[in-house]
Formats: structure tokens, C-alpha cells, sequence
């Protein structure tokens, strides 16, 4: 039966299980780069893809992470590691519907220099408690992700879903990174919760203190960035209003010395992404609600996004933006099921030291009536800039865009997921996407490097599917379905 947590039916095979060691070429750096997501200390970011709905051993959506190492050409999938709850040094066994994979995290968590993976397992078995959840570290080593640790699970309960939602940062401002994961609690109408833990975290399963705040919203996803101009992270945490109601909303939780405490309602969405689009030193929240079923709870709008400026004292009252794909500027147009802030991702990819904004429309489709493309996907590249985002040469990409390999077709997703980071290390973040029914039931990643003119490489961008990392081809795995890096 189809889990409500899940996105897609599984189709599953048998594969074996091992954590492969990355082919590393050349000497690391003498000292790790301390970079987020650089998981082997050698100054070129890494990406972890989620195959959550993955078979191990048999064992249909128990879930696996490909990690695509990154070089100065960028991602390179003959460096991976494929890592199941059945690799050497991972804690626990692969079994049916853990989901292993389904939320992911990145950050230098034992502070050694070298970026950890926070891998989360909502539907994980604990005792005879179905469904209880796990999150698991693999920690970064100078040979790439090596051994794990198990966070443990504040509260074990049926049903709790522990590490539906990760996000990683130094909520506290005392320089040891903390983990805000989502898991239901016990009591109340809307019994879901975000258990803040507090650094360091050790190898042996140490960590610091554990409170626990309630959001009034259910199925929490988490969202950390630094939004106000004190140094401590921020968390923004999306997803629906209790009780089944059909609207999805947002909150802001502000950083303190003594934890994360909520500061502010934001506007209706699911999705989100943080960063410095307008140069000025504050992190701004830029809010996906891709079926915009606040204005339409059928969901026929072709999406909306919001943007919450960030100030001194964190997201502003007053300066916010909403942009859909009829704003002028805006390439395409709205159209029903586009799924418009589906995914977004923020980062330079012009190297003019404004945050660039990239915005999924995996329900994008387009075409004539004897060539149509239902659900081909697009992503809308918008340029930051001193007064924030512009649709001032805005760039519509899909597959058939110069440099883009491949070919947009019906049914791809194109968008699904999105992740910003500078894995070349050149100085432009470069955009990994996700189209989650290229070649279905496969999915893919592109590794799209960031460039000035046309905020993407036309000459250097590169795709690749699950089969290149170790996964059974013709087979779901919900690839892509998450990434981080």
C-alpha cells in the first residue's frame, strides 16, 4: 500500500549492499577545508542524492545515498559511495520501508574539518515500534564518509516519524553546529514537534541538550539559514496546517543563545530556501507554495512564490514579494499544475556577489497540440541584485536549452529538487536539479555549473542517473528525491 508519507509507487529490485570507497585521485589537502558538504576535506564541495524508495538485499524502500564526490570539473559519478543501513560502520540493518535517505543534512557536526551527512529514516523500526524513525550521521574522514553514529530518538513512539525533517546549523551561536529534526510527539491536536539537539556531537553518540518546540504544523520540513545580523542560524519550517486542513503555512524560528524560539508567521508555503539576495549582510526567506491552493484549494494555479527580505532583527514585516510566472519579466506563464516553488535554491551562480534564485517547475508543460509535453518541467533562474530579485534577464531552462544535455519530454519532472552549492570551486555556485521521471521509472541529476551571462554553463553542464552510482537500472528508487551538499 502507497505510505501517505511517500510520493510514488516502488518498484523494487534486488541489489547488493556495501559502502563502496570513492576512487580518489591525487593527494588530499594537508588540512580539510572545513566547507559544508566537502565530506573528504579536499576543497571541492560533495553531493548526496537520495534514493529513499531504494531496495536492499530484497528489501524493497529500505533506502539508500549516493555521494557524488566533487572535482574542478565538478561532479564526477565515477567518485561515489553508496551508503545503505547495511554499509560497514552504519548503524542498523536495511528492512523494508525504512525509508533510509528521505531527509538529508549536511555539516561539520564532530568539528574535525571534515563535512558530515545527516541522513534521516522516518519509517525506521524501533523495538515493536513501527514507524518510530531514526536519523544517522556518517561522518567525513580524508577518504570521503566513513562509519556512523545513531542521534538518539528523544522519544520512541509509534508512529513519530523521527528525522522527517533535518536541518543543520548553529542555532545557539556557540560555534558547535546543532541538529532541529521533526518527529510527532505524543499529545495535542497537532502533535508534531521539532527536537532541537544541541553540539557537539561525538562519534560515541554524545550530544548536548535536548528541548523540544511545537510549530503548529504537521509534517514539519526545516529549513536553516542565517537570516538576522547576529551570527546564530535561523529555521524556517513549512508544511500543512493541522488537522488536514488543505493550506499549507510557515513559521520563522529565531536563533538564541538558549535554542531556536518562534518569532514570526510567514506566508502560505511548503517549501523554502535562505540567502543573501540583495548584498546588504542578511539572509532573506524566499517561500515556495506550488499549488497556491490559499487562493485556489483545488490547487489549479500554476504556483506562487514569496519573498521575506531579511533585516537586522531578522524577516521584515513589510518588504515581501510575491512572484508567479504571469509577473512581468517572469518567463512562461502560469498554467494549471505547473507546481511553480516546487523547489528553490539560492546561490551566486554569476559570481557578482548577489544571491541568485533558482525556482522548480516540475509540472511544467509545453508544446504544440501534436507535440505536447505534459509535466516536462522547467526551472526559472531569477538574478539577485542591490534591490533583491529582478526578472531582469531572467532565464527559462529545461532540457532543450543550449548546453542542457538531454531532451525535455512528457512525464520528466524536470525541477523536482533543486541544491545551489560551488562544487568547482571557482567562485559561482553551481545548481544540481533533479528531473525524478527522466527515463522513467529512473529519474536523474544534472550538475549544471554556474556561469555569468546565462547563470548557467552551456558548455560544461553534465547529467547522469542512478545507474552511474550504483543503482539498478529501469527501477523507482525515488532518485533525487533530496539532496545536500
Amino acid at each position: 500500500m502507497k505510505h501517505p508519507l511517500r510520493g510514488g509507487t516502488a518498484l523494487a529490485a534486488l541489489f547488493l549492499a556495501g559502502l563502496t570507497a570513492p576512487v580518489l585521485s591525487g593527494p588530499a589537502a594537508a588540512a580539510p577545508s572545513g566547507l559544508p558538504g566537502d565530506f573528504n576535506g579536499d576543497g571541492y564541495r560533495d553531493v548526496a542524492v537520495a534514493a529513499p524508495a531504494a531496495t536492499v538485499n530484497g528489501r524493497s524502500w529500505a533506502g539508500r545515498v549516493a555521494v557524488v564526490y566533487g572535482t574542478a570539473s565538478g561532479l564526477n559519478p565515477a567518485k561515489h559511495q553508496l551508503i545503505s543501513q547495511n554499509s560497514a560502520g552504519i548503524p542498523g540493518s536495511a528492512e523494508k520501508d525504512d525509508e533510509f535517505g528521505r531527509s538529508l543534512a549536511v555539516a561539520d557536526l564532530n568539528r574535525d574539518g571534515y563535512s558530515d551527512l545527516v541522513v534521516g529514516a522516518p519509517r525506521e523500526k524501533a523495538g515493536s515500534a513501527e514507524d518510530a524513525g531514526t536519523v544517522v550521521i556518517v561522518w567525513g574522514s580524508r577518504s570521503g564518509l566513513s562509519g556512523g553514529t545513531t542521534v538518539k530518538n528523544p522519544q520512541t513512539l509509534y508512529g513519530s516519524y523521527f528525522g522527517l525533517g533535518i536541518a543543520a546549523g548553529d542555532f545557539t551561536g556557540d560555534g558547535k553546529p546543532d541538529l532541529a529534526i521533526s518527529a510527532q510527539g505524543d499529545s495535542g491536536t497537532s502533535s508534531w514537534r521539532i527536537r532541537l539537539i544541541r553540539g557537539p556531537f561525538t562519534k560515541s553518540g554524545t550530544t548536548g541538550r535536548v528541548s523540544s518546540s511545537t510549530p503548529g504544523i504537521d509534517q514539519p520540513q526545516l529549513t536553516a539559514g542565517r537570516v538576522g545580523g547576529d551570527t546564530r542560524a535561523d529555521l524556517v519550517v513549512t508544511g500543512r496546517k493541522p488537522n488536514g486542513h488543505p493550506l499549507a503555512t510557515a513559521v520563522y524560528y529565531k536563533g538564541t543563545p538558549d535554542g531556536i524560539a518562534k518569532a514570526a508567521s510567514l506566508r502560505t508555503a511548503t517549501t523554502a530556501a535562505i540567502g543573501d539576495l540583495n548584498k546588504d549582510g542578511y539572509g532573506d526567506i524566499v517561500l515556495g507554495n506550488p499549488l497556491d491552493a490559499d487562493r485556489d484549494p483545488s490547487g489549479s494555479t500554476g504556483g506562487r512564490i514569496h519573498i521575506v527580505y531579511g533585516t537586522s532583527s531578522g524577516p521584515s514585516a513589510t518588504r515581501r514579494v510575491s512572484l508567479t510566472q504571469d509577473t512581468a519579466g517572469v518567463p512562461d506563464s502560469a498554467e494549471a499544475g505547473d507546481d511553480f516553488g516546487e523547489a528553490l535554491a539560492i546561490g551566486d551562480f554569476d559570481r557578482d556577489g548577489y544571491g541568485d534564485l533558482a525556482v522548480g517547475a516540475p509540472g511544467e508543460s509545453f508544446g504544440d497540440d501534436a507535440h505536447y509535453l505534459g509535466s516536462a518541467g522547467a526551472i526559472t533562474l531569477l538574478r539577485g541584485s542591490a534591490s533583491g530579485v529582478t526578472t531582469t534577464r531572467a532565464v527559462h531552462l529545461t532540457q532543450d536549452s543550449p548546453g542542457v544535455p538531454g531532451a525535455a519530454e512528457g512525464g520528466d519532472g524536470f525541477g523536482q529538487a533543486l541544491l545551489a552549492s560551488d562544487v568547482g570551486r571557482d567562485g559561482r555556485a553551481d545548481l544540481t536539479a533533479v528531473a525524478y521521471g527522466e527515463n522513467d521509472p529512473e529519474g536523474a541529476v544534472w550538475h549544471l555549473p554556474g556561469a555569468a551571462a546565462t547563470l548557467y554553463s552551456t558548455t560544461a553542464s553534465a547529467t547522469f542517473g542512478p545507474t552511474k552510482v550504483g543503482l539498478p537500472a529501469r527501477t523507482y528508487t525515488d532518485f533525487g528525491s533530496g539532496l545536500a551538499g
